[in-house]
């Protein structure tokens, strides 16, 4: 069944217009930011060359921040559109684990929302290749770099910031707190940003820089323009250090998400805290399934998966 709701929510996910508007803007920031000096995202290039696995790195971990939006509407959309529509109802009525349900939604949501970045990738391998750029400031196509970013930056920061919002649609079944939420993690993430700028413990600084900001700059500050040009980044040390703690808070968070959350219903007009509780797994099937809402997936009325 989770494999099911997995593949239902990709499916479901991946045809909305919020998937490709997101992939045409951030293929066109990050194209203009390789191929002109107009735009300009995550720092200015200077002599390093545009397409250098430095710029993809740097362009990629700014656009996660960016993307934290997104990452929280696919993920906090994913549940909360079987509320909205009253299908939670239709699922909680079925034989369901809430394991495979929950981390099915969370799993295809984040999927789409990482693909999404792959965007960011083809505007910079193609921007390095538009005619107008001086041969000398356009270095060779590298396959690792990409890799790379994509598992060791992209990745960890959609589960952790999906994780994160994912919990809190959840349990406040509340898009108004969600976002409300992101607001103040910002707000945080700035505020917290300055007090570290100020520690003289870099090290501790970097590890609690949840996209990973601190310890990129830790590892790169004395880099040369060639190092920048050619190397790819080293997933050793205080970098791996941060990935590794922020994916077990992610963990952590979606355990409390787990534990807590339950299979229940709020009824139209009754109040948040009023809610009319309906049995995990009933055995039987609604005679209704086959006319459910888009949330649904006709798949998931399979209980032997």
């Amino acid at each position: 069944m989770l494999r099911r709701i997995f593949a239902f929510e990709i499916r479901y996910q991946i045809r909305q217009p919020l998937f490709w508007v997101a992939a045409v803007i951030f293929f066109l920031l990050t194209f203009g930011a390789v191929t002109t000096d107009v735009i300009v995202v995550g720092g200015s290039i200077g002599s390093v060359n545009r397409n250098a696995p430095f710029v993809l790195m740097q362009i990629l971990l700014v656009m996660t921040v960016i993307g934290t939006f997104l990452t929280t509407a696919f993920a906090a959309g994913s549940v909360h559109r079987d509320i909205e529509s009253q299908s939670d109802a239709i699922f909680f009525s079925l034989p369901l684990r809430k394991g495979d349900y929950l981390f099915g939604r969370l799993g295809g949501a984040l999927t789409v929302s990482w693909l999404v970045y792959g965007a960011v990738l083809l505007g910079v391998a193609i921007g390095g290749l538009m005619p107008w750029l001086e041969p000398e400031r356009v270095g060779p196509f590298r396959l690792a770099p990409y890799v790379v970013s994509m598992l060791a930056f992209v990745l960890p920061n959609v589960i952790i910031t999906g994780a994160i919002f994912f919990a809190l649609a959840t349990l406040t079944r509340s898009l108004l707190y969600t976002y409300a939420g992101v607001v103040t993690f910002f707000v945080a993430y700035s505020i917290g940003g300055i007090f570290l700028g100020d520690l003289k413990n870099r090290t501790l600084a970097a590890l609690l820089d949840p996209y990973g900001f601190g310890a990129f700059e830790l590892v790169t500050r004395y880099w040369t323009v060639a190092e920048k040009n050619a190397g790819a980044m080293p997933l050793t040390g205080v970098l791996l250090e941060n990935r590794l703690v922020w994916l077990a808070v992610a963990a952590a968070v979606l355990a409390y998400t787990w534990a807590r959350f339950r299979f229940t219903t709020v009824p139209n007009g009754a109040r948040r805290g009023k809610r009319a509780s309906m049995p995990e797994s009933s055995g039987t099937m609604p005679a209704s399934f086959a006319a459910t809402p888009a949330g649904v997936s006709a798949a998931a009325a399979d209980p032997d998966d």
